[in-house]
């Protein structure tokens, strides 16, 4: 190890002089913008010097490489730095502003602490590396990064050397914890960019391909104002989760005077009034920060009879440490702070009281349920999950369309559709019969001058532009008119839809395996106390299966051998439908498989052609279609899928066989007769991906407004 460097750094991160001479001259050229060229030379396969060039890619430094035989060392000028530990340090501490080296001193030395503990434990891994990981994942247990909330040189030196020996094969079993955080740095932009470079080719069906970078979007609560800058209208506030769901749990903001906003949860009088306790809450968390109000805060007189759960208001106080339990920090307000009622409550009026409420009665208030502690967790993952569906698609390279609501196209050939009309509307207002020709409805005077439904899928839309740019995606409702009242069908509900020209069924399952493990870890990095509410109060083990699924690969079998599993286990699993060849599998057959036999999720492939779709590939057996659905533990199918049929003459018959008529895709056709390529997608329900992430059984409780037969309020 070179101590010396380390040595001059530490010196420097407390204020003193720096004694080397050629660290002198290189910082004192970074303070002025003027680094010197530097120089990496090695070879591109060594894990020393991908180290290196991942530590200057993070810490903003331009680093040109050379590739050479031998030790990988820098070079600026005339001079040369060798050493592992050195060069790491040396572009950690180029630039004034990085962060790689940490946020503050303390940060910086358990920094130096980790990066002097991964060369020597894992640069060479030593026998015993079971005893190495066991210490790493027990540091990580609660932990996104080695140091802080940030990707900093610590993860540099242990993520990259533990890469490389999964290269090699020589670790084969990863903590949870381990895991996460691997994948975590993995998804770096440094990361991906070097690695991406310098890794061996990819096997032509990955297990788990890389993923888009979700680190990026992981930044520190205490790197953001503190003060939301669109708050002028109040004069200024904070968000609570700045302050509860900071690392220290707000200790850190001790003796500062802080404005919060929000609305009352629960509130109680103690010292025969003069003491008012009030919780509250802003949507930002799951979590109410308790307000301490003192009688001679200015403003105390307007709250009597009028602050009770739901009542809004503001409270400017003092952060101080608190003497209960359940949160370290409080908001005392007292004859330096003030609170300012915006909206009183008279609480046997409000329908949302502080008692626990039926999922059933919440959706009977839907304009106020989002209050509740539900709702809102609900809320705050569904809008994760949106932005990480945007993300991975967007990083991936796949553009967003917006296809049409409108259609005149039956997607699924089932007929379950709304029907888009304004004759009925006209003819009441004109108080005339509806037109008719032959006994039936004349649509060439209604607004379309053609029958008009709203769209079942954006499917068939997306894929014109995808065989023009290749990988598009869509987003957007879509409306089904079945007369279903389960818990898992929606009148209205949201879709994910891409598709990938030049892709079989293969990269179809890769790519939707991809796309899930994505938002789950997504949720699991940004939403976690969200989660832990799920966990407490919705389903126990939802932590442990999300990081399940996470894990390790998805299962693959074809919808045949999953059919003889099924038939096998019939007697066991006592199923309500008997299972034979052909049937579309209920929702207790798929999570028998998810849950019972493969304990993880399932990807199952090749469907008999009559149950699905005329758009799906027929396989060479002329019995089966190259459909594949991700099924999933506690949900069932997730996700469903296909290679699209791109030869015209078998589209025709199968269009004819599904007793839908040519001439309505024409269009979809023309796709066929001019350039026809191979091509694949995958349709996913958007709350079934929110009922996985969250444990919640019911899909009207995952979407804002739910409609289903005879419910279309608010």
């Amino acid at each position: 190890m070179c101590r010396w460097l380390k040595l001059e750094l530490d010196r420097k991160a407390l204020g003193g002089r720096l004694r080397c001479k050629r660290l002198q001259r290189c910082t004192s050229l970074a303070a002025m913008g003027k680094i010197p060229a530097l120089t990496l030379s090695g070879n591109s396969d060594d894990v020393r010097t991908k180290m290196v060039l991942v530590a200057a890619k993070a810490a903003g430094v331009d680093l040109k490489f050379e590739a050479k035989a031998g030790v990988p060392s820098i070079q600026y000028g005339m001079k040369t730095i060798k050493y592992t530990g050195a060069m790491l340090r040396f572009v950690g501490k180029c630039l004034e502003d990085t962060e790689v080296y940490g946020n503050t001193f303390f940060e910086s030395a358990e920094v130096d602490m980790w990066l002097d503990w991964s060369l020597m434990e894992l640069e060479d891994p030593p026998a015993d590396l079971e005893r190495v990981l066991k210490v790493l994942e027990k540091h990580l247990d609660q932990r996104t990064f080695v140091v802080g909330q940030r990707f900093t040189l610590a993860d540099v030196a242990a993520s990259i050397p533990l890469i490389h020996l999964e290269q090699q094969g020589k670790v084969t079993a990863l903590g949870t914890a381990t895991k996460r955080w691997l994948n975590t740095c993995k998804e770096a932009d440094p990361v991906k960019n070097i690695l991406g470079s310098h890794s061996p080719p990819k096997t032509a069906q990955p297990v788990v391909p890389s993923r888009p970078a979700a680190a990026s979007a992981t930044t520190s609560i205490a790197s953001t104002p503190l003060i939301d800058p669109y708050s002028s209208s109040v004069r200024g506030r904070t968000e609570i989760k700045k302050i509860l769901a900071a690392e220290d749990g707000g200790k850190g903001l001790i003796g500062q005077k802080i404005s919060v906003c929000g609305w009352v949860k629960t509130v109680r009088e103690a010292e025969k009034g003069k003491l008012c306790f009030v919780q509250l809450n802003d949507g930002s968390v799951p979590l109410d920060i308790q307000v301490v109000i003192h009688s001679e805060a200015k403003g105390f007189d307007t709250l009597k009879g009028k602050v009770g759960t739901g009542a809004s208001m503001k409270c400017i106080g003092q952060i101080v440490e608190s003497p209960g339990r359940g949160q370290a920090v409080e908001l005392s307000v007292k004859d330096s702070g003030e609170v300012i009622l915006f909206g009183g409550v008279d609480a046997k009026d409000y329908p949302l009281s502080k008692k626990g409420h039926s999922h059933e009665f919440l959706r009977s208030i839907a304009h106020l349920r989002p209050r509740s502690n539900l709702i809102g967790c609900v809320a705050r993952v569904r809008a994760a999950l949106a932005q990480a569906t945007h993300e991975f698609f967007r990083s991936n390279g796949f553009l967003y369309v917006h296809t049409p609501l409108i259609t005149a196209a039956d997607c699924e050939g089932a007929g379950e559709m709304f029907q888009v009309t304004t004759m009925m509307a006209e003819a009441e207002k004109d108080g005339k019969p509806l037109p008719m020709v032959n006994g039936k409805f004349d649509y060439s005077k209604d607004f379309f001058q053609k029958p008009a439904f709203l769209t079942v899928s954006g499917q068939l839309s997306v894929e014109n532009y995808c065989c023009s740019l290749s990988k598009v995606y869509t987003f957007g409702p879509t409306f089904r008119a079945e007369n279903s009242h389960t818990s898992r069908h929606l009148a209205e509900f949201w879709m994910i839809e891409p598709e990938l020209a030049f892709a079989d069924i293969f990269d179809d399952m890769n790519i939707a395996e991809d796309y899930l493990k994505y938002c789950v870890s997504y949720a699991m990095t940004h939403n976690r106390a969200d989660l832990d509410f799920f966990e407490d109060k919705i389903e126990k083990g939802l932590i442990k299966r999300l990081e399940n699924l996470l894990a390790e690969p998805f299962a693959r079998l074809t919808y045949t051998e999953a059919i003889d599993i099924l038939i096998k286990e019939s007697p066991k699993a006592g199923f309500g439908v008997p299972v034979e060849w052909g049937m579309d599998l209920g929702s207790e057959h798929e999570r028998y498989l998810a849950e019972k036999v493969y304990k993880k999720p399932v990807i199952l492939y090749n469907y008999p052609k009559d149950i699905k779709a005329f758009y799906m590939r027929l396989n060479e057996d002329n019995r089966t279609v190259a459909a594949m659905d991700v099924l999933a533990p506690a949900i069932g199918e997730v996700i469903g899928g296909s290679q699209r049929e791109e030869r015209l003459d078998v589209l025709d018959r199968r269009i004819t066989e599904m007793g839908l008529e040519p001439k309505d895709y024409w269009w979809y056709r023309d796709l066929r007769r001019f350039g026809s390529v191979p091509h694949s997608g995958f349709g996913l329900g958007f709350e079934r991906l929110i009922m996985l992430t969250t444990g919640v059984e019911n899909i009207r409780d995952v979407i804002p407004y739910p409609r289903y037969p005879g419910h279309a309020e608010f």
